[in-house]
């Protein structure tokens, strides 16, 4: 009790009053102290009327307090603010009905049990087919058997749209099996779940490459970088799309803005570096980049073609 005077005191400053009122009526509860308990959930409900446990929480309470019509009503209420159905609700329903004698209202929430208990067997026997279907796919996606694991992943999105990862699994497969349309696709679908993924809209933009779509993979490329600077495969992708287009001093600047050390930089983006630096005519720099590339790579024939011209 003096824990909760003190949070109390505090309640004005707190981000949640509501909740403090919430867990006294939860401790006063465990207590079996139901006169207290409901009067502080009451305090919880004026903060927030809309509180689905502290209108449960007083349903207990009236319950026990038999307060049959108050435990039927705060119970209807709190069914009503959840997002699904609250069985622990329904059965204080049942219990309150019964004690009321009302057996239609029995026979309406035993009804209401019913369909709860066979929608969660059913649930129950989804997530496990789900779960199987997922330790299927994973190993064959790891084994390089893409076409197996495309089945497998096509029937678990067609179980359960919204699992997003799939979708990326998915344009994976395909791919790597040269089904590039479906792979757009897949990986549309999952940008449309998860639109801030940075892998998503870099592995896109990849794919759109490949199928010549080369102004929409440059701004999927680079709408992945805005999401993480970091990823240098997508970087020198893009740089080379702008290098191509005409535009090497642009795709020179693009590769220096790259937050990753020059400890990271891979060989590859030492021969780009100097490849644009050179064709832009900005030849110190080209220079500067043969030097420290050829010190960290000095057996590398692509800096030693760039770096000859």
């Amino acid at each position: 009790k003096a824990r909760f005077e003190q949070a109390l005191a505090l309640l004005p400053q707190a981000p949640e009053p509501a909740i403090v009122w919430l867990t006294y009526g939860k401790a006063l509860e465990e207590l079996r102290d139901w006169e207290k308990s409901r009067s502080a959930y009451t305090e919880a409900l004026k903060l927030d009327p809309r509180s689905s446990e502290a209108h449960y929480g007083r349903a207990v309470a009236n319950e026990k307090l038999k307060d049959f019509e108050g435990a039927t009503s705060d119970a209807l209420a709190a069914i009503r603010e959840f997002p699904v159905p609250r069985k622990d609700a329904y059965l204080l329903l049942l219990r309150a009905a019964r004690a009321r004698k009302d057996q239609p209202e029995v026979d309406k929430y035993a009804r209401e049990l019913s369909r709860i208990d066979a929608e969660e067997a059913k649930q129950k026997e989804e997530s496990r087919i789900l779960r199987d279907l997922l330790f299927k796919a994973e190993p064959l996606f790891m084994r390089g058997q893409y076409v197996e694991a495309a089945a497998t992943y096509e029937e678990l999105v067609s179980r359960t749209p919204q699992f997003y990862e799939a979708y990326f699994a998915l344009g994976m497969c395909y791919a790597h099996m040269g089904q590039l349309p479906k792979a757009v696709e897949a990986f549309r679908k999952y940008l449309a779940l998860q639109p801030v993924s940075a892998d998503g809209h870099a592995s896109l933009g990849l794919v759109l490459l490949q199928t010549n779509q080369v102004n929409e993979a440059r701004l999927e490329l680079e709408r992945a970088l805005e999401l993480d600077p970091t990823m240098m495969e997508a970087r020198k992708t893009a740089a080379r799309i702008r290098a191509s287009g005409g535009d090497t001093a642009g795709a020179l600047e693009f590769l220096l803005k790259a937050p990753n050390p020059e400890a990271e930089w891979e060989e590859d983006y030492y021969v780009l570096l100097v490849s644009c630096a050179a064709a832009a005519k900005r030849g110190a720099e080209a220079a500067k980049f043969c030097q420290s590339g050829r010190t960290r790579f000095p057996n590398s024939d692509g800096l030693g073609k760039a770096c000859g011209r």
